[in-house]
């Protein structure tokens, strides 16, 4: 009897496959605006941008999500400070090719009083312009960082707070950090002062000591024409519970001057992190920037164009 249940269970045909499933892509429907010129340009700009963010995030030994970072949001930022980049400030980069591989730590010259445009214009630069696009990390302002809206976007596309110990974290995994070690001084300089370096920090120094990357200084030129200073009236920036609230003509909107970002060489520093020796290299970096500054403004031939 079981011989003949299993003669007759191997005679019997197998179950006809189920028939495969055909997944049909809806055609999206062809809109109007899809005619208006320009459009492919932007779509091609924004998945270069995507590109890019994706090799550049790829260079980090340590994911940058653990400091906010998080792609989509980045991408969609590094779209609209790309539009800047491009078609509004025009930025010119200048010696973005001796940028080296590994961890950077980039000190510029801030000139930007109300919205952080000068330091936008960098770390796009740093993605979209360089033969190796590269995530640049913004060290912030503690109080900006705090704050619920600018704080938030600007986790998302990759700044950190500044202290030591996230910048330290950064280039141990092979980032590239961008500093302005004039810091909110620079915020208070009036209009006639305009490119002229306040007095640097020290915390870079001691960071590169501690962590042996190379110190590459940029000169922003064209920030300090953007929204020139008006006023920066103390009870205002204890109202926003900001360190400064610069008061400018345009208000929150820049003028469309022209960008140009001059990166230097690379400055090596070591010793131990004295006063004194600490103090030696931030003179010899404020100079060497100061220096650079001077001569992309005499390279320039209008701050519009």
């Amino acid at each position: 009897m079981m011989a003949r249940r299993a003669l007759r269970s191997v005679s019997e045909p197998p179950d006809p496959p189920a028939p495969p499933r055909i997944v049909t892509v809806r055609r999206l429907r062809r809109r109007r605006w899809h005619r208006l010129p320009g459009v492919r340009r932007l779509v091609a700009l924004r998945r270069r941008v995507e590109g890019r963010l994706a090799a550049a995030a790829k260079l980090e030994t340590a994911p940058p999500e653990r400091f906010g970072f998080r792609f989509v949001d980045a991408s969609r930022l590094f779209f609209v400070t790309a539009l800047f980049h491009r078609w509004y400030f025009r930025v010119e980069s200048h010696g973005l090719g001796s940028l080296p591989a590994g961890p950077v730590l980039l000190v510029a010259n801030h000139g930007s009083h109300v919205l952080a445009w000068d330091g936008a214009m960098i770390v796009t630069a740093c993605l979209m312009d360089a033969e190796t696009p590269r995530l640049a990390h913004g060290m912030a302002e503690h109080r900006l960082m705090s704050l619920p809206i600018l704080g938030k976007v600007a986790r998302r596309i990759g700044a950190v707070a500044g202290n030591r110990a996230a910048c330290e974290a950064l280039l141990r995994s092979s980032a590239v950090v961008l500093t302005f070690p004039e810091g909110v001084k620079a915020l208070r300089k009036p209009f006639r002062a305009r490119y002229r370096l306040a007095p640097f920090g020290h915390g870079f120094v001691h960071v590169a000591l501690a962590t042996g990357a190379p110190i590459v200084p940029v000169a922003v030129i064209g920030a300090e024409e953007e929204a020139p200073l008006l006023a920066n009236p103390s009870w205002l920036a204890r109202l926003l519970r900001t360190p400064v609230a610069p008061l400018a003509p345009t208000l929150f909107v820049p003028l469309p001057v022209k960008y140009r970002l001059h990166f230097g060489a690379p400055i090596h520093v070591d010793g131990p992190p004295t006063e004194d020796v600490v103090g030696r290299h931030v003179a010899t970096v404020r100079s060497e920037l100061q220096a650079l500054v001077r001569r992309g403004l005499a390279c320039r031939r209008h701050a519009f164009f």
